[in-house]
Parts: structure tokens; C-alpha cells; sequence
């Protein structure tokens, strides 16, 4: 019984872990290069990393939607795509109505690599080119240089209120088992 509540406890640490690290803002310093629509199918086994339809987006006949693409450069060279829809009252709960505005400013930030405009791109989820998802955008702000990583303010504390919600779990629940189950074992 001892290693099923272990496995059950990995696994199910395993499963927050997954679940933060997909909702949780994260920040990449970035080049913008490239802007676009594209009308994109979405595939049903990939359907829950997507925008739902109750945030505004309209699907044709074919089951495809106008989606918002931002392609950018990290600092070393390689390339990364960020999608930009508005995620409405669904989770996460971001409450991003202003996709149309962040697109137009993605767009005036475009720049070679000649003469770079570095920009932190703060966005969630996961790229898993496999399975078609992208992370979405969720605001973009100009930092001096690619050597500049703004702090991501939003996630850490989010992460220390968790941490300090789990170990006062961790507390009542010792605290329960020395007075509750001692007396309980104590009057047998």
C-alpha cells in the first residue's frame, strides 16, 4: 500500500507539474521576423491546446480558423512560433481580448537581422511540432539587447503562494495525524 501512494503521489506531481508549467507566463527574449494569418485546421486530438470557440473564434465549414502567427529568432539563431489568439474567460484564465492589437504591434516591431528590434515576448503553453501547437502570445515589450531576460515577476509569485499553500497543507495534515489518529490509536 506504502509504493501505490508513492506512485500515486509522483504521478499526481507529475500532473501539477505539467499543469504550471503549460499555464504558467513564460518570457523569451526574441527578434521579431514575421507576421501572418493562416486559415489552420485544428486537429481533434490537439483541440484542448487551442483557443475554444467561445472565445470569439469562428471555424469554416472545412473545421478551419483564422489563426494569428508571430515568427520569431532567439538570440543563438534558431526559430520559434508563437500563435496569438485571444483566450477569453477559458483556462487559463488570461481574460486576452486584445490579439488584433498585439498582432499590429508584433507587426511594427518586425526587423532584420541586420538591425534588430529585441523584443520579451511573454506567452504560455507548449510548441509540440507533432501534434501542430504553438504557444500563445500574450504581450510583447522592447528590452535593450538579446543578453536582456526580464524576471518573470507574474509566475514567481504565483509559484511561492503554491509553495506556501502546499507546506501549510503539509502542516495540517501532520498536525492531524499527531492529535487525531494518536488519540484515536491511544484508546484502543
Amino acid at each position: 500500500m506504502y509504493y501505490a501512494r508513492v506512485v500515486i503521489g509522483v504521478l499526481f506531481g507529475v500532473l501539477i507539474f505539467a499543469l504550471l508549467d503549460y499555464t504558467l507566463p513564460s518570457k523569451s527574449t526574441v527578434r521579431i521576423s514575421n507576421t501572418y494569418n493562416r486559415l489552420t485546421a485544428i486537429p481533434p486530438s490537439a483541440a484542448v491546446f487551442w483557443a475554444s470557440d467561445s472565445t470569439g473564434t469562428v471555424e469554416n465549414a472545412q473545421g478551419q480558423r483564422d489563426v494569428r502567427f508571430i515568427d520569431v529568432v532567439r538570440p543563438g539563431g534558431s526559430v520559434f512560433v508563437y500563435r496569438n489568439e485571444d483566450t477569453g474567460w477559458v483556462w487559463p484564465p488570461y481574460f486576452k481580448y486584445d490579439s488584433a492589437n498585439l498582432q499590429a504591434e508584433a507587426n511594427n516591431l518586425q526587423s532584420p537581422a541586420s538591425d534588430p528590434i529585441w523584443v520579451s515576448v511573454t506567452g504560455y503553453g507548449w510548441r509540440l511540432p507533432w501534434m501542430s501547437t504553438y504557444p500563445n502570445a500574450i504581450s510583447i515589450n522592447t528590452v535593450a539587447g538579446p543578453d536582456d531576460r526580464p524576471l518573470n515577476w507574474a509566475a514567481m509569485i504565483i509559484c511561492v503562494v503554491l509553495l506556501a499553500l502546499l507546506g501549510l497543507v503539509w502542516r495540517m495534515t501532520a498536525q492531524f495525524r499527531r492529535r487525531g489518529v494518536g488519540r484515536i490509536g491511544a484508546g484502543r
